[in-house]
C-alpha cells in the first residue's frame, strides 16, 4: 500500500471540569466494532484504510451502565487524517458528543442551574440554622407535659385583669418531694395577672403566657432565662372547676392531665415523678379555693430536668403547692 493509500483517525476524548467523577472510569473506544485503547485527555491515533468507519464512544458507568454514547461515521480519504474530538456529558443520562473540534459538554447549562439552585438553598438552609440557633437562644423551648397536650411558646396571654396576687408570707411549707425554698435561697416572684396565688423560682427563671389543650385553661411555662439550654422546664396550668366541684369532676380532671400512673398524696393533691436515661419528670395537681368539699380551681405541674438537676424543679412544684393550700 502505498502512502498515498494510508489514512488514520485521531480523536481525543475529554470530561467536563463540572462533571470530575468520569475522571475514574476509563472511556470506551470501538473504531468499527473494535475497540481500542483509550483514555481521556490525550489523542488517540489510529491507522485505517481509507473509506468509510463507524466510531462509537461511551463511558463505563455505575448505573447506568453506559453513559455518554456517542456514534458517528466518518468517511477518510486516502493521506487523510480525520481529527475528531469527543466530550462526555455533564448529565448522566445525556448523550455524548462526538464530531470535528471543538465540541460542546452536553448539558453544560442545565448543570449549571442545577448548581446555582443547589447552593442557594445550601446558603437558605445555613441561613435558616443560623436565624433558628439564634432565636433558640431568646424564646422558650417547646414543652410537652404528656401525650394529650402539647404547650407550645406562644406570645403572653393577654388578658383584661391588671390585678397581679401577691406571695403569701404566712403558709406552711409543703413538699411532696425534695425540699423547699429557704429564706437563704435566691428565688424570684412569679406574679400571673388574674391567677389567684404567686409563687417563687430560682432566681434568674422567667415564664411565657402558653396554651393547653384543655377547656377553660391558662397556661404559662418557665424556664432559667440565664441559662436556656440546662433542660429544666415547668409549665404550670390554672383553670376552673366547675360547680359541683365533686369527687367525680375532679377525678376526671386529675385525669386529663397525667400521663402516666399517679398518685393520691391527700384528697386534693395527686402527684408523679419518674427518673428515665438520665431525664427527670414530674406531674402534680391539686384543687384549692372554695370549700373544702367543692374547690374552685385545679393548678397543675408537669416539669422536666437532667435527673442531676431536678432540685430546682422541685422546688418550685412545691411552692406552688405551699401557696395555694
Amino acid at each position: 500500500m502505498s502512502h498515498q493509500e494510508h489514512a488514520a483517525i485521531a480523536i481525543t476524548l475529554r470530561y467536563s471540569p463540572l462533571a470530575l467523577l468520569l475522571g475514574l472510569f476509563t472511556p470506551a473506544l470501538a473504531i468499527d466494532g473494535q475497540p481500542v485503547q483509550a483514555g481521556w485527555k490525550r489523542p488517540i491515533v489510529m491507522p485505517i484504510v481509507p473509506g468509510r468507519h463507524h466510531v462509537h464512544v461511551h463511558v463505563p458507568y455505575i448505573l447506568p451502565r453506559r453513559i455518554g454514547k456517542a456514534d458517528l461515521d466518518v468517511m477518510v480519504a486516502p493521506g487523510q487524517t480525520a481529527t475528531l474530538e469527543y466530550r462526555a456529558p455533564t448529565i448522566a443520562y445525556m448523550r455524548g458528543a462526538l464530531g470535528g473540534p471543538p465540541q460542546k459538554y452536553p448539558g453544560t447549562a442545565a448543570t449549571i442551574v442545577l448548581l446555582v439552585f443547589m447552593l442557594l438553598l445550601a446558603f437558605c438552609a445555613v441561613g435558616n440554622a443560623i436565624v433558628a440557633a439564634s432565636a433558640e437562644t431568646r424564646s422558650v423551648p417547646t414543652w410537652t407535659p404528656s401525650p394529650r397536650r402539647t404547650i407550645p411558646t406562644l406570645p403572653p396571654v393577654s388578658s383584661s385583669r391588671s390585678d397581679e396576687p401577691a406571695l403569701r408570707e404566712d403558709v406552711t411549707a409543703r413538699a411532696v418531694t425534695g425540699s423547699t425554698f429557704t429564706d437563704g435561697d435566691d428565688t424570684a416572684t412569679m406574679s400571673f395577672a388574674g391567677w389567684p396565688f404567686a409563687f417563687r423560682t430560682p432566681a434568674g427563671w422567667g415564664c411565657l403566657g402558653a396554651k393547653v389543650d384543655l377547656p377553660d385553661a391558662e397556661a404559662f411555662i418557665c424556664i432559667d432565662e440565664s441559662n436556656p439550654d440546662s433542660g429544666q422546664r415547668l409549665g404550670v396550668m390554672l383553670r376552673t372547676c366547675a360547680q359541683p366541684c365533686d369527687d367525680t369532676r375532679t377525678a376526671a380532671m386529675t385525669k386529663d392531665w397525667f400521663s402516666a400512673k399517679f398518685e393520691k398524696v391527700d384528697d386534693t393533691t395527686n402527684f408523679a415523678e419518674a427518673t428515665e436515661q438520665g431525664k427527670y419528670r414530674l406531674e402534680l395537681d391539686h384543687f384549692f379555693g372554695g370549700r373544702a368539699a367543692s374547690p374552685k380551681w385545679q393548678v397543675a405541674v408537669a416539669a422536666t430536668a437532667p435527673a442531676k438537676s431536678r432540685a430546682e424543679v422541685q422546688k418550685v412544684a412545691d411552692d406552688i403547692l405551699t401557696q395555694t393550700s
